[in-house]
């Protein structure tokens, strides 16, 4: 397998812009110097994960992750680094010589049993589409999609497919190579006690399910002719790639659409999602048969601040309507329902209508989660009867009690005093009072801190000694100038302490030597060491004032040089300090104790100079 030349590689990573591609998995913002946004890699609510432009580089102050572009890439999708350059170059429409677009490195991943479990799925999803398509087995299957208004293109696109009754996707797949552990392994078989693999679908439409770069990781059926003891929809088994609670159908293919739109619309069922898409309505997705999870969540507020309901018009999608609302409150997306007529699921309204319409349909029926709530609250109530009347108000004063904004509050009371023919005041009395309960159990949540400052948040952030920070700050100058780089140069006898930064002040040296100007993406590659990468970021991201001088490297070279060996000398005393107390030795012990007050009063009169 040839690998890609520096050149090449260096090619590539100069007409790349990192923050393109990130932009494409994470939502970023400016602030400052950086973009800034919820990490990839781990869950969080405040943004921690920056990128910054001027040096294409990425770092995640929370979990420490941090690189250049092509780090990003083999680190979000696992795979490898001619992987990664091979993706990047394909996402900037580059092209690249065939040598090194080959399969072996195009299924480089880091881990070769997922690779192998993918591989295996995106056959088994042309297996599918082959019998869907072109074949007697399928017909019934494609007539029935037709029937349901799905065109050939759109079933191209989403590679739907049939999986038939004679079951032979375990000789279809041993005939590609695969192994019989990798097939048990995939989640495709169902395994009978002497070890044999049957097929887990058969007679049942197939959806191909992919995760969030793309890659087929499993499958959904649906019966063709239900009979009672069969589910309407199988999905694939947990399995190393397929993870439901991480899992949104159309996610990958609608991640565009959601950036341009700057909304997404949560669908009930994968049908739902597939007729919009049809209708132009691209940026639509669905969870996996189940409740929204945490992990989806953050996977939506990482690209969106804005999320839309749109689920069935009968009250199992109102109730469903309610429970999402009720997940989603608790984050810091922007809400939104849009309203179906009653018992008209999204897929229907589309055969009824036609496309067009429903693409309006889309953009006219939204509402707020309130004038939801307020609609929901009314469901089997009798608000002719009092006391439905007064239970239905106070549910009501207590959703609008948990609206932030007082002017939001007041149209909504408002609203309800005119509907109910009742003073405003009581109204506005009765919320207040529910405002007040929230208060109170809200600060009865919050954990007593006896006037202390929470510094939960801030439990990753290292604190430095003198000498640390002369280091660190003296490195980020002599990357980010090459005057100042220079200028070091010409300090004979210098020595970096930390054992890091004088490997990375040697390395550097052999990268200066090949290279006009310091490229900090580059230079992340020239490293190769994965924890001196990280060490590097971390300095690179350090918060520094722009402008240098030599009298700052000046000041910066003496704390290193005079510093560090106080620091080490009283160190070393104080070990010697407590081996002689071990020993009992008292003389030893006060001629110690004198030398560390000696030294000590010593490093005091240098930070004073």
């Amino acid at each position: 397998m040839p690998m890609i030349p520096e050149d090449v590689v260096e090619d590539i990573r100069s007409k790349t812009n990192i923050a393109d591609v990130i932009n494409q998995f994470v939502s970023l913002s400016k602030s400052g110097n950086n973009l800034f946004g919820l990490c990839p890699f781990h869950e969080e609510n405040t943004p921690s994960f920056s990128v910054n432009e001027q040096k294409q580089i990425f770092h995640c102050f929370s979990c420490g992750r941090g690189g250049n572009v092509f780090k990003f890439i083999m680190e979000f999708e696992n795979v490898s680094f001619p992987q990664a350059v091979i993706k990047v170059a394909d996402m900037q429409g580059i092209k690249l010589p065939a040598q090194y677009t080959n399969a072996d490195n195009s299924k480089s991943h880091v881990n070769p049993v997922e690779s192998k479990l993918i591989d295996m799925h995106e056959q088994t999803a042309e297996l599918y589409n082959h019998f869907l398509m072109n074949t007697d087995y399928g017909q019934h299957a494609l007539d029935y999609l037709h029937k349901r208004g799905l065109t050939d293109d759109t079933i191209k696109f989403y590679k739907l497919g049939f999986a038939p009754s004679n079951r032979i996707l375990s000789t279809f797949l041993k005939n590609k190579g695969f192994d019989y552990q990798s097939m048990r392994k995939s989640g495709l078989f169902l395994e009978s006690d002497d070890g044999e693999l049957r097929d887990r679908f058969f007679n049942r439409i197939m959806y191909p399910i992919k995760n969030e770069v793309g890659s087929i990781v499993g499958f959904s059926g649906r019966v063709l002719d239900k009979s009672e003891s069969q589910a309407k929809y199988l999905n694939s088994p947990e399995t190393e790639i397929f993870n439901k609670r991480k899992i949104l159908f159309n996610f990958s293919d609608a991640k565009n659409a959601i950036r341009k739109e700057k909304t997404v619309i949560l669908f009930e069922g994968f049908m739902d999602v597939i007729s919009a898409y049809q209708s132009g309505v691209e940026n639509g997705i669905a969870s996996m048969g189940t409740s929204l999870t945490r992990e989806q969540v953050h996977t939506i507020n990482r690209i969106t601040k804005k999320l839309y309901v749109c689920y069935d018009g009968d009250a199992p999608g109102q109730n469903a309507i309610n429970r999402a609302l009720s997940l989603l409150g608790n984050t810091k997306l922007e809400l939104g329902v849009i309203q179906m007529p009653k018992g008209v699921d999204p897929d229907e309204y589309r055969k009824q209508n036609g496309e067009e319409k429903f693409a309006e349909y889309m953009k006219s029926a939204l509402e707020s989660p309130l004038s939801f709530k307020m609609r929901y609250l009314k469901l089997n109530r009798n608000l002719d009867n009092e006391n439905d009347q007064l239970t239905y108000i106070n549910d009501v004063l207590k959703e609008i009690a948990k609206l932030p904004q007082p002017l939001e509050r007041d149209i909504y009371v408002n609203q309800l005093a005119e509907q109910f023919n009742v003073s405003k005041l009581d109204l506005t009395n009765q919320m207040n009072k529910f405002i007040q309960r929230d208060d109170v159990r809200k600060q009865s949540e919050e954990p007593h801190d006896s006037g202390q400052t929470n510094v939960s948040s801030f439990n990753n952030v290292k604190s430095y000694s003198k000498v640390e920070i002369a280091e660190r700050n003296l490195f980020h100058r002599i990357l980010d100038s090459k005057e100042m780089w220079n200028y070091l140069m010409t300090k004979d006898n210098f020595a970096f302490v930390d054992d890091n930064y004088e490997l990375l002040y040697t390395l550097a040296q052999g990268y200066m030597k090949d290279h006009d100007e310091y490229n900090s993406a580059e230079f992340q590659d020239f490293i190769k060491d994965e924890k001196l990468q990280h060490f590097l970021i971390n300095i690179e991201m350090t918060q520094i004032s722009e402008h240098s001088s030599f009298e700052e490297i000046d000041d910066y070279v003496n704390i290193i040089m005079t510093e560090a060996p106080l620091d080490d000398q009283i160190k070393q005393k104080k070990a010697d300090l407590n081996e002689a107390k071990k020993l009992g030795d008292v003389d030893r012990q006060t001629k110690l104790a004198m030398d560390i007050i000696d030294l000590q009063r010593k490093k005091q009169l240098s930070n004073k100079a």
